[in-house]
């Protein structure tokens, strides 16, 4: 028999999956990237408190849990939920999103009992790659005295082709080919300024929006002399939801800090993994439509 190599439709609408994330608008990407997926039995809780108190009654097939699940970590969260203490199933996967981490605290995840991590910026893509591992390729669970959760070792899948399955990938030693490292280091000066402009907004609105506009409009040309297509996407986007939302009541800082952040972890990436980086530019995209056409109907420009 034939294994099989993606879950099906019929399998994704029955799906009930839980978002633990103290942040609404990541609790919105997760989600959104679901429904494209077509999953639709969805619950989202701010903190593992809430979502143990959802859990009880909604019973989820499987848990996405950020890193920081608000007063109580993720890794506190699948603590609980493996000892059996939460109302919820033992066993339940447990997907864990972080936006970067290091060795020990991967290794500190593997003993918490995560089944799978996904990197932020989610896609749909990266989702499903994440829901088919746990679906189509579960692991033995282990109770032991030293350890409770799946099996933390891997079967190595041959005929997989797919860019940086998980977390603990290396990129390949071609990774940056088409940038220098010192192309890469000014670009993070970049984001970083920029990024502290997204948070001035809190505090002084306009100054804000407008310092980020210019210093995105000044560093355009730099930014497409890097040769990567996906970033000059990223960064256009940030500058097309500037341009249709910065000044209007719907601005979201979130929105704004998600495109630099974005940009961040794509200088990581390797080219290989081309599906991966054109699928986050897709969802950017999306959701800056989404938001611009928002905003433009609460001005009543759209009928």
């Amino acid at each position: 028999m034939t294994e099989e190599r993606t879950v099906s439709p019929e399998q994704l609408k029955r799906m009930k999956v839980l978002i633990v994330d103290p942040n609404a608008f990541m609790r919105g990407v997760v989600a959104d990237s679901l429904r494209r997926l077509t999953v639709t039995n969805i619950q989202a809780a701010a903190s593992a408190v809430e979502a143990f108190q959802i859990g009880r009654t909604f019973k989820p097939d499987l848990v996405f849990v950020d890193w920081d699940a608000g007063r109580m970590s993720g890794l506190e969260f699948t603590r609980e939920i493996r000892r059996n203490t939460t109302g919820l199933h033992r066993e339940t996967p447990i997907i864990l999103l972080a936006g970067v981490i290091d060795h020990d605290q991967l290794m500190s995840a593997r003993q918490t009992g995560i089944n799978e991590f996904l990197l932020k910026p989610v896609s749909a893509q990266g989702v499903l790659s994440r829901i088919e591992e746990v679906v189509l390729r579960p692991r033995k669970f282990i109770d032991s005295r030293n350890y409770v959760g799946p099996c933390r070792r891997r079967k190595e899948d041959p005929a997989y082709a797919g860019p940086w399955r998980r977390l603990t990938d290396e990129p390949p030693q071609n990774a940056r080919s088409e940038q220098s490292k010192e192309n890469a280091f000014k670009l993070r000066a970049i984001i970083e300024n920029l990024t502290a402009y997204a948070d001035r907004t809190q505090t002084d609105r306009g100054a804000g929006i407008r310092g980020m506009y210019r210093m995105l409009q000044q560093n355009a040309d730099e930014v497409a002399r890097l040769g990567d297509d996906t970033i000059v996407r990223v960064w256009n986007s940030a500058l097309r939801y500037i341009e249709g939302v910065g000044m209007t009541d719907t601005y979201d800082i979130d929105v704004v800090k998600y495109h630099f952040q974005t940009i961040a972890i794509i200088l990581d990436m390797p080219e290989e993994a081309f599906i991966h980086r054109t699928s986050v530019a897709n969802e950017l995209d999306r959701l800056v439509n989404k938001k611009i056409h928002s905003a433009h109907e609460k001005k009543g420009d759209v009928a």
